[in-house]
């Protein structure tokens, strides 16, 4: 998989440049280079590139931290051209009606967001392309992380691989690009440099001395020239070396799920290049999303430069373009022969096992002899044969579509995103992955894909009567097959897995998808206007303590001056030699009792990240038709094996303040004589730790219904369970939660707020107090080294690709996961039962109430009144007997007029 980072400010001052002597001029009078030439060079990277992802990246209005580490920070520069400040919301517009998400963090250049997203994303199994000119990109370059440098007047664009960058530079590590824009400055930042060294002189230090660092510290080994030079420096040299250093640590709410690249084609799109009057990108655009005839385009490219023989650029001479590659992920070669079908009439095709697609509004069909398309009534009688499997790729789509137009998609599903997930979770599950990994077909390549929006365009597609349009559906059965086979080797407990779990979850999901749930967005706009109310109450309180009646309660330096300088609440406290007062959030809590502004300000940022984030978002995502959200649950995204949500992301509802909470209240039932009952899993992940390491002492305390905290805390503190404090509780309750998962004693310090030395102690407590534990994370960690995955006690597996790094810190976050993977995929597949378990017992029963919504390990339903006792007693018997473990499954089940009444 590719994940493209997109520099849209890069972007849009090369545009500026490249049109400054030839503007284009739309009719209107308008300038419209710059928005022309960003959105041509997107629309011909990713027809060329063919990204599995994407995601565009823009500086945000106003400083960023870098300004309040250094005033003069680009001081230098002029005024933003008026023509580039023109452009930038018609363009965020264009690429978030190509449903490409922005990416953009106040208080951080786009550097930063796509420095952090590069590095949380990069992995085995997904290579990053930063798309920029910027030289300080190469500071991020790994064996998955890759500069895409966009070419100059016509030239081709240009890769860089680690080894390119070092060449680039003479310099060892890529990491060293950081101390060579330091020794040299970057007189395009107004970033200071030491005086006299170029970048000759600064990759020879490096190579001797390794980094600015190691250079000071042998500064008595320099010649008299150069220690001159590098003492003068000392005083800002490392600012500099801060200021030109790419953050990845930079806080963003944007998930993989939300950057896959989607094509389809929008009506919203093509309005807007009418509005700016390109016809030719509405050409380019329908090419990209839909495939021209006869086109290779869409035929994914190697590398956009040719690479001499041994590139750390994937694709070029050196390591063959995957579409080279016909090798399945099994290792053997793919030659698996698809059926000519000739082209019939609906009525034609045989039952028994079909392939199904869906093509805009229409369906096509194939039984592996014929193929047909028609509409969904064509093949109603089809779709509603119970005796008819069905294959397809992303099923629950295709049963949605159908029951939208009253047709029940019945018989066995094959659901080929779903049987790879289990074979390969954290793999791509597309289509077009899997047709080439398994059956060495390029489907890419123009005539296989269907048009995506047939409904948007005049004529059909050209090809609409030839078989080849109907690659994609031909290929299904095999693809199926082949999946299948592949599930069933060995003891078949992957294929099990299938049948019990994934198959019968697709209608499942599909009838909550289509229920949705109701959302009072009276309630919602009264929440938001007690928010912004309490802002103003908290930014009066804030001023008026601070004695600043202008303060910018969201400027770092001025809060950081008021309360380190004016108010002086930490005497001892030490200014850095250059920048600003630390004003995070655990800076601030350790104030806390010293001022009432303290808590005034950390509300006051809380309430405004829980209204932007959260709440003003959400409305956007309510139906007009119903007044419900009908959010999209991901069966096949994460790789423990839990569900996801998207559109909107219901798993984000924060639970854990006050306030997080009330959100819940907007969510009510559909009518005056129902309420939403909510069945929640009570400590799962706990239970299923004590089930699986065997621990003696924690199934005892579960057996016996013991407060599971106070009972740790018990063994740990060594007291009798009624001598507990409410500390001792807090204490063993954050070890269970963390300790169980490979939590340092660093992290646990920081949890906890104590030293490291006495978390240590914490730690070694708890695997005295819980020893069968220990032994289940050192075998779990064992099995791991020796197999490459780990097992769910349900048999799905996840591979640990890092497990056995020589990198120390690779090799622990592989090992977290190793330890995380079994407990919590277990406890998702537990959920998943149930709600298998409790959908099929409402439908027995013939009960009106419908599971609208699973989140973590929740279950919320909308139930009629008149079955509350019923739907309770189903709820609770279905849900803590889905399985038999030594430790018992207990539910907390309650219902209300809203779901906050309903916990």
């Amino acid at each position: 998989m590719k994940l493209f980072l997109i520099d849209g400010h890069a972007l849009i001052f090369k545009m500026y440049y490249a049109f400054l002597g030839r503007p284009m001029v739309n009719s209107r009078g308008e300038d419209v280079s710059i928005l022309f030439g960003f959105v041509k060079y997107l629309l011909e990277m990713l027809e060329r590139e063919r990204p599995t992802h994407v995601g565009v990246s823009f500086d945000p209005p106003g400083g960023t931290f870098r300004n309040e580490l250094y005033p003069p920070y680009k001081a230098n520069r002029g005024e933003t051209p008026q023509l580039v400040i023109d452009a930038l919301d018609p363009l965020r517009e264009i690429v978030s009606a190509m449903r490409i998400p922005v990416l953009m963090v106040p208080g951080f250049e786009a550097d930063d967001t796509i420095g952090s997203a590069a590095v949380r994303f990069a992995s085995d199994d997904m290579d990053i392309y930063m798309v920029t000119p910027d030289k300080d990109y190469g500071q991020l370059v790994t064996e998955h992380i890759f500069q895409y440098r966009p070419g100059k007047s016509g030239s081709d664009n240009e890769i860089l691989g680690p080894r390119e960058v070092c060449d680039k530079w003479k310099i060892a590590s890529c990491s060293q690009v950081i101390d060579i824009l330091a020794l040299c400055g970057d007189s395009s930042d107004n970033v200071p440099g030491v005086q006299g060294i170029g970048p000759v002189g600064a990759s020879k230090l490096l190579a001797k001395y390794g980094s600015l660092e190691g250079v000071y510290a042998h500064i008595e080994e320099l010649t008299p020239r150069q220690k001159q030079s590098l003492e003068a420096a000392r005083d800002y040299i490392f600012l500099s070396k801060k200021l030109v250093t790419i953050r990845t640590d930079v806080p963003f709410g944007t998930g993989l799920e939300e950057l896959v690249f989607d094509t389809a084609y929008t009506s919203g799109i093509d309005s807007l290049l009418d509005r700016y009057e390109f016809p030719s990108l509405k050409k380019l655009l329908r090419r990209l999303c839909c495939g021209a005839a006869g086109s290779s385009a869409l035929a994914p490219a190697a590398s956009s430069v040719p690479a001499p023989a041994g590139s750390s650029v994937p694709g070029s001479a050196g390591s063959p373009a995957p579409a080279a590659v016909m090798q399945s992920e099994a290792g053997s070669p793919a030659s698996v022969p698809i059926p000519e079908c000739r082209l019939a009439d609906a009525s034609l095709i045989r039952p028994g096992r079909v392939a199904v697609e869906l093509c805009g509004e229409r369906l096509r069909v194939c039984d592996g002899v014929s193929v047909a398309e028609g509409s969904p009534e064509d093949f109603r009688g089809l779709m509603e044969d119970a005796a008819t499997v069905k294959a397809g790729c992303s099923l629950k789509a295709v049963v949605n579509f159908l029951a939208r137009r009253g047709i029940s998609l019945e018989g066995r599903l094959e659901d080929v995103e779903l049987l790879h997930y289990l074979l390969n979770p954290e793999r791509s599950h597309k289509l077009e992955d899997l047709a080439l990994n398994y059956l060495g077909l390029d489907i890419d390549g123009g005539a296989g894909r269907p048009e995506q929006s047939a409904s948007l365009f005049d004529a059909a597609s050209d090809d609409a009567a030839g078989t080849d349009s109907f690659l994609r559906v031909r290929l299904l059965l095999p693809l199926a097959d082949r999946l299948i086979r592949e599930l069933r080797a060995g003891d078949g407990i992957l294929a099990g897995l299938y049948d019990r779990i994934e198959e019968p979850l697709i209608r499942v999901l599909s009838s909550m998808e289509l229920a949705g749930v109701k959302i009072d967005l009276d309630s919602l706009d009264d929440f938001a206007s007690s928010l912004r109310s309490r802002m103003l109450e908290r930014e009066r309180q804030i001023r008026d303590l601070a004695g600043e009646p202008e303060l910018n309660i969201m400027s770092p330096k001025q809060i950081g001056t008021v309360i380190f300088e004016k108010l002086r609440l930490d005497p001892a406290a030490r200014k850095p030699r250059k920048g600003s007062w630390p004003t995070d959030e655990q800076t601030l809590s350790e104030l806390s009792a010293r001022s009432p502004i303290i808590e005034a300000i950390l509300d006051y940022r809380a309430l405004k990240k829980l209204l932007s984030t959260y709440i003003e978002p959400f409305a956007g995502y309510v139906s007009p038709g119903d007044g419900r959200v009908h959010t999209t649950f991901n069966q096949a995204l994460t790789s423990t094996g839990r569900l996801s949500s998207s559109n909107p992301n219901l798993q984000n509802i924060p639970i854990r303040t006050d306030l997080g909470r009330e959100i819940r209240r907007a969510f009510v039932p559909g009518a005056p004589d129902r309420v939403l009952m909510s069945a929640d899993y009570s400590q799962i992940e706990l239970r299923m730790m004590a089930h699986m390491s065997g621990d003696e002492h924690l199934i005892a305390a579960f057996n016996a219904g013991q407060d599971i905290h106070a009972a740790t805390a018990s063994k740990i503190f060594s007291v009798p369970v009624e001598e507990v404090s409410p500390d001792m509780r807090r204490i063993a309750k954050t070890a269970n939660f963390g300790i169980m998962y490979g939590i340092s004693s660093f992290g646990l310090s920081q949890r906890l707020h104590c030293g490291r030395e006495e978390a240590r102690k914490i730690i070694d407590g708890y695997f005295a107090s819980f020893p069968s534990i220990r032994n289940f994370i050192d075998s779990t960690l064992r099995f791991a080294r020796e197999n490459g995955y780990v097992e769910t006690l349900f048999g799905r597996r996840r591979y640990i690709a890092d497990i056995n790094s020589r990198n120390g810190s690779v090799r622990a976050i592989a090992e977290r996961n190793a330890v995380n993977a079994p407990v919590q995929g277990s406890a998702a597949d537990i959920i998943k039962l149930a709600m298998i378990a409790v959908d099929s017992a409402l439908r027995k029963e013939g009960l009106r109430s419908k599971m609208i919504l699973q989140i973590h390990d929740e279950l919320l339903l909308e139930v009629p009144l008149d079955e509350l006792e019923r739907v309770r007693e189903i709820l609770i018997r279905e849900m803590e007997g889905v399985t038999e473990l030594s430790v018992p499954l207990t539910v907390e089940c309650n219902y209300g007029k809203n779901w906050l009444d309903a916990h």
